[in-house]
């Protein structure tokens, strides 16, 4: 073997039967363990501490990599056995049929809450829940409307007639962004005077912190991937779904205030007040970018 077939070889990690790798899982759980007790305490000796950290490192790597390569497995087996079926593999392949379907869960949850905030609104007489409610009101007339809209779009045919009644709906959600931005003013407002924001729980904070932080990195990647797609409804869609992420971000932001923010009343106003703003902003700038887009489309332009 020369010396380019040489260089050119890669170090491969062996197969391990599942018995093995639970094993193997087993020691890393105890070597960081070990590294964790020794970091808390300094219970061993400097040396042996090294050595619990060096073998924690090296063994959680080549578990990572055990576990990736049997998620990666375990995915195509999935969409295999899925591809045998004629709806889920409609579901895989389809991206505007994905789109849709994967709308339907949100728009319902959005439905819910816009009943609970305006229930628990009027009831107490809440002008943050009533904000709260309108909010969600907008966002379930806009998820609505799409579902309903591309229900109606199946039947049509023709291909401009069909990419009319898409920018007639980009157009119209557009617009309600501008109402949605009014809203969330509204709520911005309520929360510089101290009047609203979420509170969690004990660890449950950290689990919404999680969900929304997923929400906006999603959000962010089916908006540069529905370029592609060169469709004024899915745009929307993908729209509609980033603003819901940024409103989740500042809706977390006042609930880790009201968690940990005792005693920085002044400090969590003003953060309040501009992340709010800038979220507004977002909202407002997407609207009449849309608006403009929706006149720019009709007249033949490319969005």
């Amino acid at each position: 073997m020369n010396q380019l077939e040489k260089k050119g070889r890669k170090i491969q990690i062996p197969a391990l039967r599942l018995r093995d790798r639970l094993l193997f899982y087993l020691i890393t759980l105890v070597c960081i363990g070990f590294s964790l007790f020794h970091v808390m305490t300094e219970y061993f000796p400097y040396e042996i501490g090294i050595i619990f950290y060096v073998l924690a490192a090296g063994t959680l790597s080549v578990s990572c990599y055990y576990l990736i390569t049997n998620i990666k497995y375990n995915i195509r087996k999935i969409k295999q056995l899925a591809l045998s079926n004629t709806v889920a593999r409609r579901v895989i392949t389809e991206y505007r049929l994905r789109t849709i379907l994967f709308l339907v869960p949100g728009m319902i949850s959005n439905i819910l809450f816009a009943v609970f905030n305006g229930v628990v609104g009027i009831m107490s007489h809440s002008a943050w829940f009533g904000t709260l409610a309108a909010y969600y009101i907008l966002l379930s007339i806009m998820r609505i409307g799409v579902v309903n809209r591309e229900r109606k779009l199946l039947q049509i045919k023709d291909i401009k007639k069909r990419r009319k009644e898409e920018i007639s709906v980009y157009k119209k959600n557009s617009i309600l962004f501008l109402f949605m931005a009014l809203v969330l003013g509204g709520a911005v407002i309520l929360l510089e005077h101290s009047i609203g924001g979420k509170n969690y729980p004990g660890f449950t904070i950290y689990a919404v912190a999680a969900y929304a932080f997923y929400k906006i990195i999603i959000s962010t990647i089916n908006m540069i991937k529905v370029g592609k797609q060169k469709s004024p409804l899915l745009t929307i869609i993908r729209k509609i779904g980033y603003i819901d992420a940024c409103v989740s971000i500042l809706t977390l932001q006042t609930a880790m205030f009201a968690s940990f923010g005792d005693g920085q009343e002044a400090f969590i106003k003003l953060m309040n007040g501009i992340t709010g703003f800038v979220v507004c902003i977002l909202v407002v700038f997407m609207g009449i970018q849309g608006i403009c887009l929706s006149q720019k489309m009709k007249t033949g332009g490319n969005e």
